[in-house]
């Protein structure tokens, strides 16, 4: 049977998903500033005209992972809002996801201090990370709003309080799972999330 031929703009998203997938397994070995793009075209099989044909620089590129893991880590939380029926369903999924993440996708920890390192040095790219930290926050804010129940407490951790204290912890505790070669105890994602939603 004869493979359809792709179109010119599936060539150019298949093209695409390859440079990034490369992209994401040189930065890991290399670093930011160990990468080339000579280095991430030739792992993907492109020349490094296919690099610049998708990316105007290393920085969009490294930019373009961001965003791309962002995105779909937001998008799982949405997911689990939107078919959970309580706030410790919620909380189950979210720790499923951050579990399956911390034993398969070692590449992403290693990447996201890179991202904070190289973002730390650099103004330009510092701006659009904290953008998209802060479009990520707002949109599990709105999630989050229609989960819990107002109290008239001032103590009680808002809605963007627990949207930020979601990703900080799954972030941090990610990093020291490795570092610490899996002593974080199992569950304390979990756990964490429970008795500061417990609050709320």
């Amino acid at each position: 049977m004869n493979r359809k031929r792709m179109t010119q703009e599936e060539r150019k998203i298949e093209t695409r998903r390859m440079l990034l997938d490369a992209a994401a397994e040189i930065f890991a070995q290399l670093g930011f500033h160990g990468a080339s793009v000579d280095k991430i075209a030739e792992y993907a099989g492109y020349s490094k005209g296919a690099v610049y044909a998708n990316f105007s620089s290393k920085e969009e590129l490294f930019l373009a992972l961001l965003e791309e893991k962002m995105k779909r880590d937001v998008d799982t939380i949405h997911q689990a809002m939107k078919k959970q029926h309580s706030i410790d369903q919620f909380i189950e999924k979210i720790e499923y996801h951050f579990d399956l993440e911390r034993q398969t996708n070692k590449v992403w920890s290693i990447l996201n201090m890179e991202f904070l390192l190289y973002s730390m040095r650099q103004e330009s790219a510092r701006k659009k990370w904290t953008a998209m930290i802060v479009e990520s926050v707002e949109q599990i804010s709105e999630g989050i709003e229609s989960m819990i129940e107002p109290k008239n407490r001032e103590s009680a951790p808002s809605a963007e309080e627990l949207a930020w204290t979601i990703l900080s912890l799954g972030n941090g505790m990610a990093t020291l799972h490795y570092i610490a070669e899996g002593r974080v105890p199992h569950n304390l994602y979990g756990k964490a999330l429970k008795n500061i939603f417990k609050t709320s």
